[in-house]
C-alpha cells in the first residue's frame, strides 16, 4: 500500500478540479486513421477493462480494428449530430441522458436479439432503458465511500450523512453541477428525501446550500478528486459509485469502504447504442458487449452488476454488487426535460 501524509483539512468549501484532466475529457477525440470502428468509453480503470473485455476480443474475433473515443456523452451526441449522414462514431456506451437525446434526435438503430442474439440473455428490465435502441453494459448504485479509519461509524440513512456534514463530523466529498451522476444521483435523491420534484428541486439545494455553508464539504467535478482527496485525509466520506470504491479498495488503498444508505442509492445503466449510418459492425460489437464472457471480465474487474443474466460473479465481487430490486431506479427520461432548469437553479444557489 502507498504511504501517504495526510494533509491538513481546510474548513471550506473547495472545487476539486483536474485541469488537464477536465480538459482531455472534454476534448473529442477523433477516430483514429484507418480503424474500422469507433466506440466511446468512459476514462480511468473504466476504459482499461472495457479495452480488455470487449475491445481486444472484438478485434481478435473480426480482425478489425476499433478505436476507442473518450469523453464527455453530451458531446458524443452533438459531434454525431453534427454529421448524422457520415457519424464519427459508430457505437456509444453512455449514460441514460444522453442516450434518451439520441433517441429524441432520430441518431440511433433500434435493436433487438434479431440484431443482437445476446441481448435474449439480458435482463429483461434493464434493457427497458434502452426503449428498442440499446441496452445497459452494466450498472453501478451511487452511495457512500469512506475511510475505515475515520469513520468508525458511517452513516446509515442519507439524512443521517446529511446533518452529520453540517454538524462537522466528517469532511465529505459531493459532485458538482458538472459531474455526470449530479442530477439523478444527488438532486433526485435528496428531491425523494426531502419532498422535491422534479419541477421543484428547491428542497434538495436547500441541503446542499446547509452542507456548503458549513465548511465541511468539497465539490468534485471528475470521477479520480474523491479517490485522491480520501487517500490525502482531505475528506473522510464521498458521495461515489460502489464498483470504483470497491475497486480502489483492491488495488490502491485498503482503508476504503462503501456503503448504501437507506433508503437505497441512485442506480446508474451505462447505454450500449448503435448509431444510425455508422459502421455496420458496431451490431457485432454490441453483441460482444451483451456476451455473458465479456460482461463477466468487466464486471468482476470493475465491480458493477452486468446486465446479462448468466454472468458469474467473483466469490469476492458477488456481495459488495448492487441488486435491482435495492437500487434506486429513476426516471432518466422525465429528468432529462429539467436538467437545464437544474443547471441554472444550482448556479445561482449554489455557485459555478
Amino acid at each position: 500500500m502507498e504511504t501517504t501524509v495526510a494533509m491538513p483539512r481546510q474548513r471550506r468549501p473547495r472545487l476539486l478540479r483536474a485541469g488537464a484532466f477536465a480538459l482531455a475529457c472534454l476534448a473529442i477525440t477523433p477516430a483514429a486513421f484507418g480503424a474500422d470502428l469507433t466506440v466511446t468509453a468512459f476514462g480511468g480503470t473504466w476504459e482499461k477493462a472495457y479495452r480488455k473485455c470487449f475491445v481486444e476480443p472484438f478485434e481478435k474475433k473480426t480482425g478489425k480494428s476499433v478505436d476507442v473515443t473518450l469523453g464527455n456523452p453530451l458531446q458524443w451526441v452533438n459531434q454525431v449530430a453534427a454529421n448524422p449522414a457520415r457519424p464519427p462514431i459508430d457505437v456509444m456506451v453512455s449514460t441514460p441522458e444522453a442516450t434518451h437525446i439520441a433517441i429524441e434526435r432520430k441518431l440511433l438503430d433500434p435493436i433487438s436479439p434479431k440484431e443482437v442474439p445476446n441481448m435474449a440473455q439480458l435482463d429483461p428490465r434493464l434493457v427497458q432503458y434502452g426503449h428498442g435502441y440499446g441496452f445497459p453494459l452494466t450498472y453501478g448504485d451511487f452511495g457512500l465511500m469512506y475511510s475505515t479509519k475515520r469513520v468508525k461509524n458511517p452513516p446509515k440513512t442519507w439524512k443521517e450523512f446529511v446533518d452529520g456534514v453540517i454538524a462537522g463530523k466528517y469532511q465529505a466529498g459531493i459532485p458538482d453541477i458538472n459531474y455526470v451522476a449530479t442530477p439523478a444521483g444527488l438532486i433526485t435523491l435528496f428531491d425523494q428525501i426531502y419532498g422535491g420534484s422534479p419541477t421543484n428541486i428547491q428542497p434538495a439545494l436547500d441541503q446542499i446550500k446547509r452542507m456548503r455553508d458549513s465548511r465541511n464539504v468539497t465539490f468534485f467535478s471528475e470521477p479520480n478528486a474523491p479517490l485522491n482527496a480520501i487517500r490525502n485525509g482531505d475528506i473522510d466520506i464521498a458521495m461515489y459509485y460502489d464498483g470504483r470504491a470497491w475497486s480502489e479498495h483492491d488495488t490502491a488503498n485498503p482503508d476504503i469502504a462503501w456503503i448504501n444508505p437507506a433508503p437505497g442509492s441512485v442506480a446508474f445503466p451505462n447505454m450500449a447504442v448503435k448509431v444510425k449510418n455508422g459502421s455496420p459492425l458496431g451490431i457485432q460489437f454490441l453483441d460482444e458487449l451483451a456476451s455473458a464472457q465479456g460482461q463477466a471480465c468487466f464486471a468482476n474487474t470493475m465491480q458493477y452488476t452486468a446486465s446479462n443474466t448468466g454472468v458469474t460473479y467473483d466469490a469476492k465481487v458477488k456481495p459488495r454488487i448492487a441488486t435491482v430490486d435495492k437500487s434506486i431506479w429513476v426516471n432518466f427520461d422525465e429528468i432529462g426535460k429539467y436538467v437545464p432548469q437544474w443547471i441554472e437553479s444550482w448556479n445561482k444557489q449554489i455557485g459555478h
